[in-house]
């Protein structure tokens, strides 16, 4: 997946991936139970591989050089990867990761300026996804508990089967499928989330944006939502709207039969709609 126009002011890999690779590194990640894969300023393409092995491609500008290239520090629990030395920020590189189908343990993705994207499903422990600057755009993902974090640009799940935590501090929030509780929280910035199923508490809150939820039909769930300078648009039976003094709009009730979950929704400046 080369999702380019989602963040890195629109740019293309293609060039820079058609020259090959300025380093390449294998690794056996057969017994290893966390892999942490962290760098600078790169865009992380996340891969299956064709066999058994952990491969990353470096695409970093044509430096040559081992200083520049990946460290890896192991021991018999956990792999960290982490990136050489850097002299400047160059947001036009890239690295490939390519990940066995058989690594099902904890997989920590991290990049400090650039965005993570991957084209294919991951079933993992835990699956962690940071970045600073960049976007996150993912397939689906199955782990019991799901971590996406970024800065100022978009978050793009399309399915996660597991706890999702998802935290931007002023982009929005998409989640096109949601199997599993979930935290989402955006100081500035919209979010919209479809739930095929809930298990857990689901907590939803920007500061900044609309908030548009399409909640699992026969699921339990006590309900309380707040807007202190929208609207809220519900139809649901068991809940109901009130304006509270400062024509704050208050949604609040029970749906369904036990046992609940708690939903607890809040925007200030945004309207909420419940589906």
């Amino acid at each position: 997946m080369q999702d380019n126009n989602n963040n890195n002011d629109s740019f293309d890999f293609s060039e820079i991936l058609s020259k090959g690779p300025d380093n390449c590194l294998i690794l056996d990640v057969s017994s290893v139970k966390t892999l942490q894969i962290g760098y600078q300023a790169e865009t992380l393409f996340l891969h299956k591989a064709t066999d058994e092995k952990l491969t990353i491609k470096e695409y970093i500008n044509g430096l040559s050089g081992s200083e520049y290239y990946a460290k890896v520090n192991a021991n018999r629990f956990k792999t960290t990867i982490r990136y050489g030395r850097r002299e400047e920020v160059n947001k036009n590189t890239c690295v490939e990761i390519y990940i066995p189908d058989s690594f099902k343990n904890e997989l920590l993705l991290s990049t400090q300026y650039g965005s993570i994207f991957t084209d294919t499903d991951w079933k993992t422990d835990r699956f962690v996804a940071e970045t600073t600057e960049g976007s996150i755009l993912l397939n689906t993902v199955t782990a019991p508990r799901i971590r996406l974090v970024t800065s100022v640009s978009p978050i793009h799940i399309l399915c996660s089967r597991g706890f999702t935590d998802i935290h931007s501090v002023s982009g929005p929030i998409f989640a096109d499928q949601i199997d599993g509780g979930a935290r989402l929280a955006t100081s500035s910035g919209p979010i919209r989330a479809t739930f095929l199923s809930l298990d857990n508490v689901l907590e939803c809150e920007t500061l900044n944006g609309d908030i548009e939820l399409t909640l699992p039909e026969h699921t339990g769930m006590k309900v309380d939502g707040v807007s202190k300078r929208g609207e809220i648009f519900c139809d649901m039976n068991g809940l109901s709207i009130k304006t509270k003094p400062g024509n704050v709009k208050n949604i609040s009730g029970s749906i369904g039969s036990k046992p609940f979950q708690n939903v607890r929704i809040s925007t200030i400046n945004g309207n909420i709609t419940l589906n």
